[in-house]
């Protein structure tokens, strides 16, 4: 399984739609075949930290915070692993 991260500006226009000018560079798709997740950063708590979730459907928990973008990609991708496992029998 390869997923591509692809900034949300890019995404924006490929769907043919114009970006608002303030949408952050730290907004990204997360691609497989299709959309499956997204991942940003905003202020938790006082601290810059990396949001996730997935946009296919999934059982909990389907979303978390982490530190870096590196451990945001690595547990939407586990995540979204255990989806395709049960969406394809186990």
């Amino acid at each position: 399984m390869t997923l591509i991260l692809r900034k949300q500006h890019s995404e924006e226009r490929i769907e043919g739609r114009e970006p608002p000018p303030d949408w952050s560079e730290d907004d990204y798709v997360v691609v497989d075949e299709t959309l499956v997740g997204r991942i940003y950063r905003q202020p938790v708590q006082g601290d810059l930290k990396w949001l996730w979730f997935l946009t296919v459907p999934a059982a909990p928990p389907n979303q978390g915070i982490a530190d870096t973008l590196e451990e945001a990609k690595t547990a939407l991708a586990a995540c979204y692993e255990q989806v395709k496992r049960g969406s394809d029998g186990g």
